[in-house]
């Protein structure tokens, strides 16, 4: 019986340079196991992660959408993930016609999520409840992006050799991002903004970094608290607020 019968068809890639979590593994496996028009592939070999991505990408625009539906799923081979996280941002970037992905921590304690929001951003965010925060970036090792949005970033790019689009490929921001040379996530995000779409996170997937330890959005935190529940807080910087007031 189909668990989550409100899904729509997806194609789910993962990124396994040097293998992969078991962690990640079993997040897998429970998707396909509920998920019957979720198909999946790998994607090995290619260390350099911006070019295999865009590679990806490039592969699904050409692919026809009744095969590999209308939104494309990338999770990294050391995220892990409850299961229904992956189908909720699938249909909530297909709700908003938009980029979303979802908050997990850099591997390294202290250190924030693998994100960035807008910078006027504020209020209290949950982790666990479903809502969307507008972000300048999200990280791509959890993401779900619409055909599309896939399609419109695309035809602003050119093929570059190999026959694939440079959607990940970093390159050297312009005003106002103040000559920033980005990741993938940042370069790719913000071609996805310059096209016309948002970027959002969902607060809804509780997802984890798998490393020497599994890192949680608690462990994001300097001081974290004792419990697990999480609820995130933004405050707009001092000088937003005054240009704003």
């Amino acid at each position: 019986m189909n668990q989550y019968p409100r899904n729509p068809r997806a194609v789910l890639w993962l990124f396994a340079y040097q293998g992969l979590t078991v962690e990640t593994h079993l997040s897998i496996v429970r998707e396909l196991l509920a998920w019957p028009n979720l198909s999946h592939h790998v994607k090995g070999g290619d260390a350099n992660i911006d070019r295999a991505r865009s590679k990806v990408a490039s592969w699904f625009l050409e692919q026809p959408e009744a095969e590999t539906g209308r939104v494309l799923l990338m999770v990294d081979s050391d995220n892990a993930w409850e299961r229904g996280g992956l189908g909720k941002i699938a249909k909530r970037a297909l709700e908003h016609n938009a980029v979303v992905g979802g908050f997990y921590p850099k591997r390294a304690f202290g250190a924030g999520a693998a994100l960035r929001l807008l910078g006027d951003t504020e209020g209290k965010y949950p982790l666990g409840v479903d809502d969307l925060v507008p972000c300048e970036f999200v990280g791509t090792g959890f993401i779900a992006i619409p055909r599309t949005v896939l399609k419109a970033v695309g035809e602003r790019l050119p093929t570059v050799k190999g026959g694939f689009k440079p959607f990940f490929m970093p390159y050297v921001l312009p005003d106002p991002y103040q000559e920033e040379y980005p990741t993938d996530d940042q370069a790719f995000c913000a071609r996805v903004r310059e096209a016309g779409f948002k970027v959002y996170a969902s607060t809804f997937p509780k997802v984890t970094h798998q490393g020497d330890y599994t890192y949680r959005m608690v462990d994001s935190d300097v001081h974290p608290p004792a419990d697990r529940d999480v609820t995130l807080t933004f405050t707009r910087p001092k000088e937003l607020q005054e240009v704003k007031s």
